[in-house]
């Protein structure tokens, strides 16, 4: 969804919209989008501000660091992001920020993707390492069954070549 932020009055202007899966373009092979996302929220309009908050909704998946089985993954993401009008920052040469400045983003043109908005905060939400349960077991380095299914045996009576010299130290 685009937004022409000119016709935006110095006032608070609520959205609201859904998108579909395709819409999004995540391409993360350990999450997946199942069904339709919701944005809502307002943007608030200022002088060389613009205030955009609201929250993302909908369901996902992602697979478990350690077993790699699906986990149904509900998304509930609150989010405020600025951005400064065009020409604000300055132009040509160095200059001088503040801290707080680093955290807004600069707003290219009239017009704000929420759709892109959308798709930054989901990226940003997503955690480096998911698991499906606390004790989970991963997978066997060896056979590659999931070890949460089955008792796997193969490493049992393997003894790693490195340590094979210990192996006679109690008799």
């Amino acid at each position: 969804m685009i937004v022409d932020v000119t016709l935006i009055e110095d006032a608070v202007t609520p959205f609201a919209f859904e998108m579909a899966l395709g819409e999004l373009d995540l391409d993360l092979p350990h999450f997946r989008l199942t069904g339709l996302v919701r944005l809502a929220g307002e943007i608030e309009k200022h002088v060389a501000l613009i205030g955009v908050r609201g929250n993302i909704s909908g369901t996902s998946e992602v697979d478990c660091t350690r077993c790699l089985q699906p986990v149904p993954h509900p998304l509930a993401i609150d989010f405020e992001v600025e951005y400064l009008t065009e020409g604000v920052m300055g132009r040509d040469g160095e200059h001088e920020i503040s801290p707080i400045d680093l955290e807004k983003d600069e707003l290219r043109g009239n017009t704000l993707d929420l759709t892109q908005l959308a798709r930054e905060q989901i990226l940003l939400s997503i955690s480096d390492q998911f698991f499906c349960r606390d004790d989970c077991k991963g997978l066997c380095e060896r056979c590659g069954e999931n070890l949460n299914l089955i008792d796997c045996k193969c490493g049992d009576d393997e003894i790693d070549p490195r340590w094979e010299a210990l192996k006679n130290l109690n008799r």
